[in-house]
């Protein structure tokens, strides 16, 4: 798959590698894994850096979700949980076969601070 930032530059096996565990890393630290990715990898691949930093906005919308949680009675955190772990894996998935595989919301933000849209 082709970097469309480039249009000549291939994805590298460690380019998905990386985006593979930002991914899968929200579900497990929630934002901050995929922070520490984003910050180590945003000059070297636009690709990590886009899922990188899409984990991250999810995984801030998940903490967000589990502080409300305490005043709803736990729907915020069963809410986060939920989301987190299924755009976590579905995005995990996508990111290790190439694919620019946008989540809802976070994407689009992802993409345009990536400089990517």
């Amino acid at each position: 798959m082709v970097d469309p930032t480039s249009g000549s530059t291939e994805i590298t096996q460690d380019d998905k590698t990386m985006a593979t565990i930002a991914c899968v890393l929200v579900i497990f630290t929630h934002w901050l894994g995929p922070l520490i990715i984003y910050l180590l990898k945003k000059d070297q691949s636009k690709f990590v850096a886009y899922h990188a930093l899409q984990a991250t906005f999810l995984g801030a919308a998940a903490s967000i979700l589990s502080v409300v949680g305490v005043f709803t009675l736990g729907i915020g955190f069963l809410a986060g949980g939920v989301l987190t772990l299924v755009f976590g894996i579905i995005s995990a998935l996508a990111a290790n076969k190439g694919e620019w595989y946008e989540i809802p919301l976070a994407g689009k933000f992802a993409k345009q601070q990536v400089g990517v849209a």
